[in-house]
């Protein structure tokens, strides 16, 4: 099994990252997404998360991990994952090296999205999603063909809470804090393949197309 892990601040374009790759046979592996079916299945895990989530406090270590270890208990020898979302801390990058160790499992590269925070903000904060499909549309990037209308199924279009400036700015001090270590730890390993994130998705996107084509 081989897995490439993806680091970027909300607003770099790892939406755009993940399609590339699962174009070229990976299979993208959200935590987030992972979490939310565990706690609308009620499993005990998912009841442990929302407890959690629910105090104001970060899933623990222990439950992400439990996510992966299952997950990668289920795949093919020969499957090939983009973790998103993970590893988060420290304390999960020397556990997926433990995994790493013991799996069979290959890290190949850390792809570090790199982007200006004061144009990550104006992304961010022109950002619009379908209420109904989910869609995403941007006021400057892609804006929809109807002011407040989804293009696809004329669904009202609405601006994320998370996604007003200032809100958008705290979320990227979170970001730096928790992701610098990471950065270095993969940096002394030497797996970080960095991306200049600033520019187009589409010139994004090529890069990683070649890199892992």
């Amino acid at each position: 099994m081989t897995t490439v892990v993806l680091l970027g601040p909300p607003g770099s374009g790892k939406g755009t990252v993940s399609e590339a790759l699962v174009e070229k046979g990976f299979s993208h592996v959200s935590t987030g997404d992972m979490l939310r079916e565990q706690i609308r299945l009620k499993t005990p895990l998912g009841v442990e998360a929302k407890k959690r989530l629910d105090q104001g406090k970060f899933v623990s270590d222990d439950i992400a991990m439990q996510m992966i270890e299952g997950l990668l208990e289920d795949a093919d020898v020969d499957q090939k994952f983009l973790f998103d979302g993970f590893p988060r801390t420290l304390v999960q990058a020397e556990k997926l090296d433990e995994l790493i160790r013991t799996k069979n499992l290959i890290l190949e590269a850390v792809i570090l999205l790199e982007c200006p925070n004061d144009q990550l903000v104006e992304r961010l904060s022109g950002r619009q999603t379908c209420e109904q499909c989910g869609a995403v549309y941007h006021l400057s990037y892609k804006p929809s063909a109807v002011d407040g209308i989804c293009d696809q199924d004329g669904g009202e279009l609405k601006s994320r809470t998370d996604d007003v400036a200032e809100t958008v700015r705290k979320r990227l001090e979170i970001y730096t804090e928790r992701t610098a270590p990471l950065i270095d730890y993969y940096l002394e390993k030497g797996l970080i393949h960095s991306v200049d994130a600033s520019r187009s998705f589409e010139k994004v996107r090529h890069d990683i197309a070649v890199k892992f084509g």
